[in-house]
């Protein structure tokens, strides 16, 4: 059995885990030390799961009056759900996708959009989204630079999981990929894709990956969930990974399959995977929470439809 720890020291960046729907080793958010005290987080984790932040913050010895910076890939609930109650509470900067920022001064779609997907679960998975004031909030373009004190971030425009995603460069050569390079549970090495609704767009994220690789990264921190050392390896099975499940799907739409049978396409396909690469029931069931059939059902089905519809015939 593999523990995660709450706290994980990465070297010059702190992994915290937020244990996500009671799941350990799902869902993290980085911290990133600066001066006197002070530090910056990048991704925040849902609303539902602020006070376990709040806590592995304390022990890993900091306050939350220290945060000056929060840094999102994308606005994604798991990723930016609880960016509002903690920039109201310790007054922190919120670094964001350009197209992302309004969302995040509103995020009354946002939140409609969830709700539709995950009805009366929303509240017990997701918790409470806070706007966060215009005034905090910094949109960001491919290729601006975030200066934290000493540290210095670039900002990497990466469509493909959505359209309003970014990876950050870290000066070590440290890229923090949020959903850019996938689900991985190291030392796990089985990729899962993460593709849903509904802005999935597969040619967009092989140049995402090409505009990664090029940075020559040290290292990936996955927001699902950890370090990858040998990131160029990562990021060069990636494409193939995504085409293999997208393919998956294609299969299923060309034999007329409904909704539900594909999701069972693609469950039973995550299964294969699993006994191929000897994966554990604990490690398993955390790749089903981040990146589960229906989700990846939907869409990769959207994806077929909205972009090549003409592929659909069968053959």
């Amino acid at each position: 059995m593999n523990e995660v720890p709450p706290v994980q020291d990465l070297g010059g960046v702190l992994l915290l885990d937020t244990g996500h729907a009671g799941l350990a080793g799902t869902v993290g958010v980085y911290l990133l030390p600066l001066a006197g005290g002070a530090f910056a987080l990048v991704e925040t984790g849902p609303g539902s799961t602020c006070t376990t932040v709040e806590a592995t913050i304390a022990a890993a010895g900091y306050d939350l009056a220290g945060l000056e910076h929060i840094v999102l890939t994308h606005i994604h609930l798991d990723h930016a759900g609880a960016a509002g109650e903690l920039a109201r509470r310790s007054g922190a900067l919120v670094h964001v996708h350009h197209r992302g920022a309004p969302h995040l001064a509103d995020p009354a779609r946002l939140l409609a959009s969830a709700e539709r997907i995950y009805g009366d679960r929303m509240h017990s998975l997701w918790g409470p989204m806070e706007a966060v004031p215009r005034e905090r909030l910094r949109p960001l373009y491919d290729g601006d630079t975030i200066r934290l004190e000493h540290r210095r971030l670039e900002v990497l425009e990466t469509p493909g999981h959505a359209s309003h995603h970014a990876a950050f460069l870290l000066d070590d050569h440290t890229l923090f990929t949020g959903d850019a390079a996938a689900v991985r549970f190291p030392p796990e090495g089985l990729i899962r894709p993460a593709v849903p609704p509904p802005e999935t767009d597969l040619e967009a994220w092989d140049g995402s990956v090409a505009k990664m690789r090029s940075c020559v990264p040290d290292r990936l921190l996955l927001t699902h969930f950890g370090e990858v050392a040998a990131a160029d390896e990562h990021l060069a099975r990636l494409p193939e990974r995504n085409r293999i499940w997208a393919d998956e799907i294609r299969t299923g739409l060309r034999a007329g399959e409904s909704m539900p049978e594909l999701e069972a396409r693609i469950a039973a396909l995550a299964e294969r995977e699993f006994a191929a690469a000897d994966v554990g029931r604990q490690t398993a069931a955390r790749y089903r929470a981040t990146s589960d059939a229906a989700m990846t059902a939907a869409g990769l089905e959207r994806y077929w439809r909205k972009k090549h519809p003409e592929s659909l015939t069968a053959t």
